[in-house]
C-alpha cells in the first residue's frame, strides 16, 4: 500500500475514535442521561428530562434503573393475632406404677396372673409356700381359744370369791398376748400371698413355680395406664402464662394423625438456671391403652397474645443493630427496626412500629438507605409482584433472613 493509502486509512480510524467518544461523553444529550464528565464535576446522576439532580429526586423518564429512583416491590402488613405456641418433647410415665417384691423369702407355689393382663386391687399374682406359717397360725388360733377360756372361768370365780383378781387380771393379760400371736401369725402367711395393690396392668415376669425369692427379687410390674402424666420442658419467656388447668394438645407416633386433649396438673416452683427452661406436668387420658409409659410424646401449648403486625420474612434485614425492615412511606423508605416473635410459613411476626396495611419493601433491598426515594410495586393484596428479568428487580431476596426459626 502506498504512503498516502495508510495516512487516509489511519485519517479515518482516528475519526471513526473521535466520533464514538464524543458520543460517549455527550450521551445525555443525545440519547438521554448524564454525561461522565458531569457526573466526574461533582454532579449527580439526573434522569433525562431534567430532575433536581439530588438522589431520590425527580420521576426520570427514563427506564427504572438507569438513572431513576430503583424499583422495589412492596408487601402490605398483616396482624397476626394467634398468640403463642409452645412445642416441646416429654416422656410419659405411669400415673401410678411400682415395681413388686415379695415381703419374705420362700418357694413359689403359684404364678396367678399373665403378663398384660388387667388386674383390680387385692388380686393375688403370686403365692410362696405358706404350710408352715398355716401350722402357726392354727397354734396361735388354739392358744386364743384356751386363754379365753380361762378368763371366763377366773371372773365366775372371782364372782363366788374363789378367785382372786390378781389371777383375773393375769389370766386377760394371757388372752391379750395369745391375740396378738395370732393376728403376728395370720400377717406372715398373708405375707406369702402377693397381691395388686391399685388397680392396673401387670407387665413381664420371669418367675415360675418352684423358684426361690426373697426380697431382693422383682416379682413384675404394676401400671396405672387409664391416665398418663407426662413432664416437659418451656420457654422461659412463656413461664408466667403456664398454669395448672391449661389445656395441652398431644400427638405420639404411637397413634398417627389423632391428638389428643391433656390438662397441666403441676408447674416447677423454679427455672433451670443452666437450660433456662420451668418443668411442667400434665396428665394425658388414655383410656383405651394405646400410649405406654416411656413413650415420647409431642406436647403443644397454645397462649393467646395480643395482636401483632406481620411481615413477609423476605421483608427482614439485618444489620449491627439487629433486624428492620424498609417500610414505604409513599415513595420513599425508612429504615424501622423490629423484633422478631415468631415465625410460621414465612411470614414473621413482630413489634415494631408499624400498622396494619402498612407497606414494606420484599425486594430491591440492596440499593436502598434511609430517606431514599424509590419506585415502588405493589400486588393486588400486597403480595410481591413477579417482576423477573425486569431492569431494577431482583430476580430473588436480595437480602434472605438467614436467622433461625425461633418457635418453640
Amino acid at each position: 500500500m502506498r504512503p498516502s493509502g495508510q495516512i487516509l486509512t489511519s485519517l479515518v480510524l482516528a475519526a471513526l475514535a473521535g466520533a464514538g467518544w464524543y458520543a460517549y461523553a455527550h450521551r445525555a444529550a443525545l440519547f438521554g442521561g448524564e454525561s461522565p464528565a458531569a457526573v466526574a464535576a461533582g454532579g449527580q446522576p439526573r434522569p433525562a428530562g431534567g430532575g433536581s439532580g439530588v438522589p431520590g429526586g425527580g420521576q426520570g423518564r427514563g427506564p427504572a434503573g438507569f438513572g431513576g429512583p430503583p424499583l422495589v416491590v412492596g408487601a402490605a402488613v398483616a396482624t397476626d393475632d394467634g398468640g403463642t405456641d409452645v412445642r416441646s418433647i416429654g416422656t410419659l410415665a405411669a400415673e401410678k406404677a411400682v415395681t413388686i417384691y415379695p415381703q419374705v423369702t420362700g418357694i413359689v407355689r403359684a404364678v396367678n396372673f399373665r403378663p398384660g393382663a388387667v388386674v383390680k386391687t387385692g388380686d393375688v399374682l403370686v403365692t410362696i409356700d405358706d404350710a408352715d406359717q398355716q401350722v402357726a397360725v392354727d397354734k396361735a388360733t388354739i392358744a386364743l381359744q384356751n386363754a379365753t377360756a380361762a378368763r371366763e372361768r377366773l371372773e365366775k370365780l372371782v364372782k363366788s370369791s374363789n378367785a382372786t383378781t390378781v389371777q383375773l387380771s393375769d389370766a386377760q393379760v394371757a388372752e391379750k398376748q395369745a391375740e396378738i400371736d395370732l393376728r403376728s401369725a395370720q400377717l406372715e402367711l398373708q405375707k406369702r400371698a402377693i397381691k395388686a395393690p391399685f388397680d392396673g396392668t401387670v407387665g413381664l415376669t420371669d418367675i415360675a413355680v418352684g423358684d426361690l425369692v426373697s426380697s431382693q427379687k422383682a416379682i413384675t410390674t404394676l401400671d396405672e395406664l387409664t391416665t398418663l402424666k407426662v413432664s416437659f420442658d418451656v420457654p422461659e419467656r412463656v413461664a408466667p402464662l403456664v398454669k395448672p388447668g391449661a389445656t395441652v394438645k398431644a400427638t405420639s407416633d404411637a397413634m398417627p394423625g389423632k391428638t389428643i386433649a391433656g390438662e397441666v396438673t403441676a408447674v416447677d416452683s423454679r427455672i433451670d438456671p443452666a437450660a433456662r427452661t420451668l418443668k411442667v406436668e400434665a396428665e394425658i387420658p388414655n383410656a383405651d391403652g394405646a400410649l405406654k409409659p416411656g413413650g415420647a410424646i409431642a406436647i403443644n401449648l397454645a397462649f393467646p397474645g395480643e395482636p401483632q403486625p406481620s411481615v413477609p420474612s423476605l421483608a427482614i434485614q439485618w444489620d449491627r443493630q439487629g433486624p428492620f425492615v424498609w417500610k414505604l412511606d409513599g415513595d420513599v423508605v425508612h429504615r424501622t427496626p423490629v423484633q422478631i416473635l415468631t415465625r410460621r410459613s414465612g411470614v414473621v411476626t413482630v413489634a415494631a412500629d408499624l400498622d396494619e396495611g402498612d407497606q414494606v419493601v420484599v425486594e430491591g433491598v440492596l440499593r436502598l438507605r434511609e430517606g431514599l426515594k424509590v419506585q415502588p410495586t405493589v400486588a393486588e393484596g400486597g403480595a410481591p409482584v413477579a417482576r423477573s428479568g425486569e431492569p431494577g428487580v431482583p430476580k430473588k431476596a436480595d437480602a434472605p433472613d438467614m436467622q433461625p426459626d425461633r418457635k418453640t
